[in-house]
């Protein structure tokens, strides 16, 4: 389970026109750790972020990066491309010059070499439309999140202690009690995936099937047994 963190990155609409009544600014924060949220949030976004924050706590990055319509870019009308596409659109490769800011704005912003790394939700005040995105920071150690936060330190723990492992011998690592008898009990599966959240957070590296510890340090390290 990942702290999340949500940043107002644009404002779609005209907020000079139509200013933020919650008075969002570009680069305003607030946080999410799976028990305590951290920071001003306007009321207006409680429906819009919650199945995205949600999604984000738990899945981090990866509940954002694939989705495919991301990385489409724009596209006009053209019945004749439905022979190829089965819909009958085409790709705007240029912009034309009397484009909306808007437009503008999203034509630059379609990634075009990485993956995206965030999510994104809305404001629903369709005039100025604050833009934030959700994007998994850390671990979360908060008090909900405990049980999976210490499987997850346990397996850097054996990582640091011995650099270079097997990523398929972690689990060797571990007595029979410590993976049977500790909830939740530590499958094969369980493992992987919490070895992909060291991953993504930056705790670990694997090349070759040999897994490093960074050296980056995590917000805690709990007194087990």
């Amino acid at each position: 389970m990942f702290k999340v963190r949500c940043k107002v990155y644009r404002f779609a609409g005209n907020e000079k026109e139509f200013p933020c009544h919650f008075n969002y600014k570009i680069g305003d924060e607030f946080y999410y750790d799976g028990t305590y949220f951290t920071g001003r949030i306007c009321p207006g976004l409680f429906t819009c972020m919650m199945p995205v924050i949600h999604g984000v706590h738990l899945m981090g990055n990866r509940y954002g990066e694939n989705i495919m319509y991301k990385y489409r870019g724009l596209d006009a009308k053209d019945p004749s491309m439905a022979k190829y596409d089965g819909m009958g659109f085409r790709p705007v490769e240029k912009l034309p010059d009397d484009a909306s800011d808007l437009m503008k704005q999203t034509f630059s912003s379609i990634p075009h070499i990485e993956k995206v790394r965030a999510a994104r939700f809305s404001c629903t005040d369709t005039r100025t439309l604050p833009q934030f995105t959700c994007e998994a920071v850390d671990l979360s150690d908060s008090d909900y999140c405990q049980p999976f936060y210490r499987r997850s330190i346990a397996i850097l723990e054996k990582i640091e202690t011995e650099p270079g492992i097997d990523q398929n011998e972690i689990l060797h690592r571990f007595t029979e009690f410590e993976r049977e008898k500790i909830s939740p009990a530590l499958t094969p599966v369980l493992l992987q995936v919490l070895l992909e959240a060291l991953l993504d957070m930056g705790y670990v590296e694997i090349h070759d099937g040999k897994v490093h510890a960074t050296g980056k340090e995590p917000p805690s390290r709990p007194k087990i047994g």
